[in-house]
């Protein structure tokens, strides 16, 4: 069955006439009432919807559309009544009741909650008493217009005074304007500057050499950690990161480092210091000194973030090790060259001891032969021999009683060996002055000098003072060039022909021997005549 049957000719049905039978007066009755209600119906929407464009002013006019919607329906299903006396279309019969009905349900639905609203539109005698008020009003507004002619006059002048007023607010406002510029392009620019404090901090922490971590105070976890902190346990920084910081030390010093991180946290201390083990990810001990510093509140004073570096220490730690098991063995290879060193000084003193001891067995030999020749001269030359075997028992007792048995100073010595040499002399008129540098010489400088100087006094007392006063100087100064310089003078009455060089002069033995010791001590020698003899020899410093 195609829908045009089903809506207008139904199989098996047949028109409602059938059903009177096709009684023509029941027929003709039933097809006249429906003919006049359905005009009706349609008689009243028209006059509703004339009323609706009349009234455009009407409130909810929108709802007599629907009525006209709803009766038109209504009054369609009659004529459909009078069509169904003859055709049998119940469908379209059964949808146009089905529009009226949906039209009648959506009309119910809407226009009881407009009720209380369409009761609330004021009456006729209402607007009659609004209108009554409305009067009195306007006559009230044309006395408030007068005494508002009035007040504009004030107004005028207040509102002069009030662009007065509003020109000096705006010029202070412009200038509030100006110094909140200036406020914001300074915090722009410290923003600025933060920002690029904060990017040059994150490389800083990035790139940093040592190793840098920032902790959680309170649960001590790791919030950050830099490359070089990671790569000195092995691992990567985000292995790191979310770890709690003792997990990483060694456990025998895991103990001592949370007392001292307490320390901290309670303010017992201001920075924590320590230097200590960490764990590597192979389980190796690695050394570390760990230096950290809170951040606390500005307002509670509560610690709210742990900023610490830690340097690697390792290499450091073993060489310390290493360098006490070196020192310890060290100690004991100084301590026995301390006691071979002491051996040594026991020896050189006992051989500088018995060589003094011989040159003065010597020189009491030379004394005893002296005193038995009867010619001067013989006696002459064991007496300056016995000046020379002096001098050299005089350096081996200086080296016997200086400190390190091989250097000592050559004023004393000089000093010593011309007083003993004038006081030999048997000439109580003779005085001596001995003035020397403080010098510190060796035996193979001490004994060529202390030859030369025995030499020049004992030829100053033969030849310079023949009636037996005078006096002799000796001096030991510094010279030019890194040389020593030796002045022997006296003002004796000298002798002639002897201004001259070391090179010229060669005269006896004394002189011949002088000559021979400052040639070994690769210096030059220079002798005048000036109120007596002066001898200048000047030699090369010492170098020890």
């Amino acid at each position: 069955m195609s829908i045009w049957d089903w809506l207008l000719n139904p199989a098996g049905l047949t028109a409602h006439g059938f059903c009177l039978s096709w009684a023509p007066g029941l027929v003709g009755l039933h097809a006249g009432s429906d003919a006049v209600v359905g005009l009706a119906y349609f008689s009243i929407p028209l006059a509703l919807g004339s009323f609706a464009r009349q009234r455009k002013d009407l409130r909810y006019g929108w709802v007599l559309y629907l009525f006209v919607a709803f009766i038109l329906a209504c009054g369609t299903t009659h004529l459909m009544s009078i069509l169904t006396l003859w055709v049998p279309a119940y469908g379209v019969e059964g949808l146009i009741k089905l529009i009226t009905a949906l039209l009648s349900i959506g009309t119910a639905v809407i226009l009881w909650p407009l009720i209380p609203k369409l009761v609330a539109l004021p009456s006729p005698s209402q607007l009659e008493h609004l209108n009554a008020e409305l009067s009195a009003t306007l006559a009230d507004r044309e006395r408030t217009a007068l005494l508002l002619g009035e007040s504009e006059a004030k107004v005028r002048a207040a509102n002069f005074e009030l662009k007065r007023q509003v020109t000096d607010q705006t010029s202070e406002l412009m200038a509030a304007n100006a110094q909140l510029t200036e406020a914001l392009a300074q915090r722009t620019s410290a923003l600025r500057a933060l920002a690029q404090s904060e990017e040059e901090f994150r490389a800083s922490f990035e790139a940093a050499a040592v190793g840098k971590v920032q902790i959680e105070p309170v649960t001590a976890r790791i919030l950050r950690a830099n490359p070089a902190f990671a790569h000195m346990l092995g691992c990567e920084p985000e292995d790191l990161v979310g770890g709690v910081a003792w997990e990483l030390t060694w456990p025998e010093d895991r103990d001592d480092d949370q007392a001292e991180y307490a320390r901290l946290i309670s303010g017992g201390v201001a920075v924590y210091v320590r230097e200590m083990r960490y764990v590597r990810r192979n389980g190796e001990p690695v050394w570390a000194r760990i230096s950290g510093t809170l951040v606390r509140s500005a307002e509670t004073g509560e610690p709210e973030l742990l900023v610490a570096v830690i340097e690697d220490i390792d290499e450091r730690h073993k060489a310390q090790l290493a360098l006490r098991e070196a020192k310890v063995e060290l100690e004991a290879v100084v301590a026995e060259r301390t006691a071979a060193l002491r051996q040594r000084d026991i020896l050189l003193r006992e051989v500088y001891h018995r060589v003094k001891n011989n040159l003065q067995l010597v020189d009491s030999l030379l004394k005893m032969q002296a005193a038995q020749l009867t010619d001067p001269d013989a006696r002459t030359a064991l007496l300056n021999l016995r000046h020379r075997v002096y001098a050299l028992g005089l350096v081996h007792h200086q080296l016997m009683d200086s400190a390190n048995l091989q250097t000592f100073d050559i004023g004393p010595f000089l000093k010593e060996l011309s007083s003993n040499i004038v006081e030999a002399g048997a000439q109580q008129g003779v005085s001596l002055a001995v003035q020397a540098i403080p010098l510190d010489v060796g035996l193979d400088f001490a004994i060529p000098l202390g030859l030369i100087v025995a030499e020049l006094v004992t030829n100053a007392l033969r030849h310079a003072f023949p009636d037996g006063a005078g006096h002799i100087s000796v001096i030991l100064e510094p010279g030019d060039d890194g040389m020593v310089m030796l002045v022997v003078s006296d003002d004796g009455q000298g002798r002639p022909g002897l201004e001259t060089s070391s090179d010229t002069w060669r005269a006896g033995m004394g002189t011949q021997i002088i000559a021979a010791l400052v040639d070994q001590l690769e210096g030059t020698m220079t002798v005048k005549r000036e109120q007596g003899t002066r001898t200048e020899v000047r030699v090369p410093a010492p170098a020890l």
